[in-house]
């Protein structure tokens, strides 16, 4: 060998760990991968069991066709397969594995011991393996099919060990892997097992049951049937009722070929078929099975086979699209033609000779359409005008018969005839800010500036109103205010007086904005409501929060997963206002809520509470409850699109300011940004 040589063949079982950073990058990729050679081995029972998420134990049972001692030392080397012979064997792919990779790449990285036998073998063969060396090998008696125990993943490999996440996060990948592969075979039985307690018991059977074992029976009224059929193509499943959507994908199954896999495309059209129909910020959820040739996809791109290429895509979205939309009309979830029933207009008959009478026109001399003598009390005011502040501040100007312009309300109310009004609603508003900032020893200085700046100029803004304006009387902004000289006598006072200036309101029903000393602060009500909501959690976690008790009792079903989950949060959640029970199984009984939590909302709140703290553990690095609060105040936060009261509006963003951390929501958005002066002038070219 020339000295001066760089290239080096790398050693099998080094191969073998780099291959494994791409099949098992973790525990959950050793589940799906054993769970698909237990399908492909023709099993009709499987049994998964995992102890720590998978780091300590693997074990998958099955009662399929089994191995020779020959094929059960064979299967660990490296691109051994049973379901290829020859190159083109890959254009007619119908098994899940194929690629002979995962079972050499996952004894790279841990213990494995391996119990199998043929049905018509008497005894069967047992093989230990460690870092991909066999140490046994030798007869042994077992029932038929395979045991896969995967022993200390990772323990030569520590700094891919040290990457994975904690235990209940691997465990949610795991269960997701679970649900893929047992949706996708309803005629399997599965059980699956966590640090030996039973999680799932599904019997055989069809789809429609399969998804209720996995999701829970609350799905039985929400999912609706989708089928469609083309020449060698075929689409079916079940997708569910708008009013059901989710936040975020999770739901959101699609099998090729019995294979879960990934496509923007696909998902897409579903979601297209949709518009209109969810909430924002809501995604449908479906379990749609696609059936189509082999030699018309392409699935050997990743070595996860996750992704997938289509001979004709295009053909595919079609199909989606129009199957998605068929489903939901037939459930009249939308505008659909009834060719077949009659549409005939009403008609009146008449007796022969009817004259119809004249119709008379009635005519008011005196009416006079800006005239109002009558204006409704503050109360009235707070009820009927709560759109939004800034409706109350679009005044115009109206020419009177002398030539004067008379400064009017919006509505058709001379500006003068609201003072009182103004003064009784606003008083109200920031007494009740003055006292939030108050009641703390330590107010936040923003906040002082804000609300104290709004109160000054209110009050000179109405105490300027009261007075008798003067001819030249000017107003801040520099338009000119009409002398009373020209105006008739009884207006003599109503427009010479300054519009009162509104200083904190509500825009697109998802922002309020509010001018303070150094700019224009704008504050993105959700997150706002969202930190809000977290510090009075974070003030009650020694004790229990406020809460409200049921009318009745509600009992909820919930997915296994979810019942699992839910107990683990349980007393978590007990300290946060709610008072929950386990009546067995996966059914609960809830007694008591957070304050403002609608009692119709409680089985799609926890269900949405679920999945947001699901999501919150994959990112997140908090303690439980922490996670837990952020989930709950994002589900509890009002939401963008939501218009507020004045008062609302006001108490919002007085409990925003006068509490800790307003800078941002505890799931780390931000929650408003002040446009400085500079800021505005460059907008306009000014600066």
């Amino acid at each position: 060998m020339d000295n001066n040589s760089i290239i080096n063949i790398l050693p099998e079982f080094v191969a073998n760990q780099i291959a494994a950073g791409e099949v098992v990058n973790r525990p959950a990729s050793a589940v799906k991968e054993l769970l698909e050679n237990a399908v492909d081995a023709g099993a009709t029972e499987i049994e998964l069991h995992t102890v720590d998420a998978g780091r300590t134990l693997i074990q998958v049972i099955d009662n399929g066709c089994g191995m020779n001692a020959e094929d059960a030392q064979r299967c660990f080397l490296p691109h051994a397969t049973s379901k290829l012979s020859s190159a083109d064997d890959l254009h007619h792919i119908r098994t899940m594995g194929f690629r002979g990779e995962a079972l050499a790449s996952i004894a790279a990285v841990a213990q494995v011991e391996l119990h199998t036998r043929q049905k018509d073998s008497e005894l069967g063969t047992k093989i230990l393996i460690e870092g991909g060396k066999v140490l046994s090998e030798e007869a042994f008696a077992c029932p038929p099919g395979s045991c896969f125990m995967v022993k200390n993943l990772y323990f030569n490999t520590p700094a891919r060990r040290q990457f994975l996440k904690s235990e209940e996060v691997e465990y949610r990948y795991i269960e997701e892997e679970f649900n893929r592969i047992a949706l996708a075979h309803p005629e399997i039985c599965f059980s699956f097992y966590r640090n030996n307690q039973k999680i799932y018991f599904l019997e055989s059977g069809n789809l429609k049951k399969r998804i209720v074992q996995l999701m829970g029976k609350a799905f039985e009224s929400r999912i609706l049937k989708v089928s469609e059929f083309l020449p060698d193509i075929q689409l079916s499943g079940y997708i569910c009722s708008p009013e059901y959507s989710v936040k975020g994908r999770s739901k959101q199954y699609l099998f090729v070929n019995r294979r879960h896999v990934r496509h923007a495309g696909l998902s897409n059209a579903v979601e297209k078929a949709y518009i209109g129909l969810l909430p924002d910020g809501k995604n449908p959820a479906f379990f749609l099975f696609l059936e189509i040739p082999p030699e018309n996809i392409d699935v050997n791109i990743h070595p996860t086979k996750t992704e997938i290429r289509f001979k004709d895509e295009k053909l595919l979205y079609g199909l989606m699209l129009s199957a998605i939309k068929h489903a939901l009309g037939i459930n009249q979830m939308r505008d659909t033609l009834d060719f077949e029933s009659s549409q005939a207009l009403p008609y009146s008959y008449r007796p022969k000779g009817y004259v119809p009478p004249v119709p008379k026109v009635s005519l008011h001399d005196g009416y006079n359409p800006f005239e109002n003598k009558t204006f409704p009390k503050s109360k009235e005011i707070n009820e009927t005008g709560r759109s939004s502040h800034a409706s109350l501040n679009q005044n115009c100007s109206l020419p009177n018969d002398s030539g004067a312009r008379t400064t009017m309300h919006a509505a058709g109310f001379p500006v003068s005839k609201q003072n009182e009004a103004y003064r009784q609603a606003y008083a109200e508003n920031f007494a009740l800010m003055q006292e939030n900032m108050q009641n703390r020893p330590e107010p936040d200085q923003l906040c002082i500036d804000c609300f104290k700046e709004n109160e000054a100029e209110l009050e000179k803004a109405l105490q300027e109103a009261d007075d008798t304006a003067s001819p030249n009387n000017t107003d801040k902004v520099g338009m000119s205010i009409t002398n009373n000289s020209s105006l008739p006598e009884n207006q003599s006072d109503s427009s010479t007086e300054e519009p009162e200036r509104i200083r904190i309101f509500q825009i697109f029903n998802s922002y309020i904005v509010t001018p303070l000393r150094s700019g224009i602060a704008i504050i993105d009500q959700e997150a706002a409501s969202e930190r809000v909501i977290y510090n009075d959690f974070s003030a009650h976690k020694e004790g229990t929060a406020p809460s409200q008790s049921t009318l009745f009792p509600q009992t909820i079903e919930l997915s296994a997963a979810d019942s699992e989950l839910l107990q683990e949060m349980r007393n978590d959640l007990n300290a946060l206002g709610w008072s929950i029970e386990w009546l067995g199984g996966h059914s609960f009984m809830v007694n008591a809520m957070p304050v403002g939590v609608q009692e119709s909302r409680v089985q799609e709140l926890l269900e949405n509470l679920m999945i947001s703290y699901t999501q919150q553990l994959l990112h997140a690095k908090g303690g439980r409850w922490e996670n837990i609060a952020v989930a709950l105040a994002r589900q509890l936060a009002v939401k963008r699109g939501t218009p507020l009261s004045e008062k609302e509006i006001c108490y919002l963003a007085s409990r925003l300011f006068s509490g800790i951390q307003p800078e941002f929501s505890p799931s780390g958005k931000k929650v408003f940004r002040i446009l400085s002066e500079k800021e505005l002038d460059s907008l306009f070219g000014t600066a």
